[in-house]
């Protein structure tokens, strides 16, 4: 009898007992994932669920967030704020293992593939590119990119028709931001309060990653609502219709 997730991979349909042998999830996790909107609901067949690739992968990523230290409730925040974080490499048009840093496994981006992307930027001012951080060098003719969300805020800025040099600008806003938290985080961490164990500082500097990279953007769009004068999501849009009709 063949294995269930060998031949669940290769008509690319899973039921929830083969995705939990693919996934090395109970069922029961699974389900919980569903209910607090972490997982896409299956496709319906009858009575019966079909997941896909997809799914797979999406489980893969909350593992490896839950592994930098994200909890549940966090990572539900960011699957929302990314729409259709699982296929994300697709919208970006690379495949998901492509979308990768140094510390993650997978190929990365040729400059081909980033001229694809971003034809107004690569090759010509690819050094501005890789000066903003959105990508950096790893390897000859390859690139990985830190933020795929960044390089996203990237085409669509460039797409609304926004001007070069501006999109750049925010870009090294962004990354001089970054640094000083980078380096007021690495000068708390190394100033060790005494009689604390190691290993209970070592838990906090990895748990802290995933909750320092999720605090910062939460702040950052907070700031940005107080800057538009927006106090309710329901007044965004009023917001910033506003600021786009205001004369210049």
């Amino acid at each position: 009898m063949a294995d269930p997730a060998t031949a669940a991979a290769d008509d690319d349909e899973l039921t929830v007992d083969e995705l939990g042998v693919r996934s090395r999830l109970p069922v029961r996790t699974i389900r919980e994932y569903q209910t607090m909107g972490l997982l896409p609901a299956p496709e319906r067949r009858g009575r019966v669920g079909v997941y896909r690739a997809s799914h797979v992968a999406r489980l893969e990523l909350i593992g490896r967030l839950q592994h930098r230290g994200y909890s549940l409730a966090g990572i539900r925040d960011l699957v929302s704020s990314w729409r259709d974080g699982a296929d994300l490499g697709e919208v970006l048009g690379l495949e998901a293992d492509q979308l990768v840093h140094l510390d993650e496994p997978g190929a990365p981006a040729t400059a081909e593939q980033l001229a694809t992307l971003l034809p107004d930027l690569v090759p010509e001012r690819l050094d501005d590119l890789l000066a903003a951080g959105i990508v950096e060098h790893c390897g000859p003719d390859r690139y990985c990119v830190p933020s795929p969300s960044l390089l996203q805020l990237t085409i669509d800025a460039l797409a609304a028709g926004y001007d070069t040099d501006r999109v750049l600008r925010l870009l090294r806003t962004i990354r001089d931001a970054t640094t000083v938290i980078a380096t007021a985080t690495v000068e708390l961490l190394a100033d060790r309060p005494r009689d604390t164990d190691a290993d209970r500082l070592i838990a906090l500097a990895t748990r802290g990653r995933g909750l320092l990279a999720h605090g910062t953007g939460r702040l950052t769009i907070h700031a940005i609502g107080r800057s538009l004068g927006i106090h309710h999501d329901a007044d965004a849009d009023t917001a910033l219709r506003d600021l786009m009709e205001t004369d210049r």
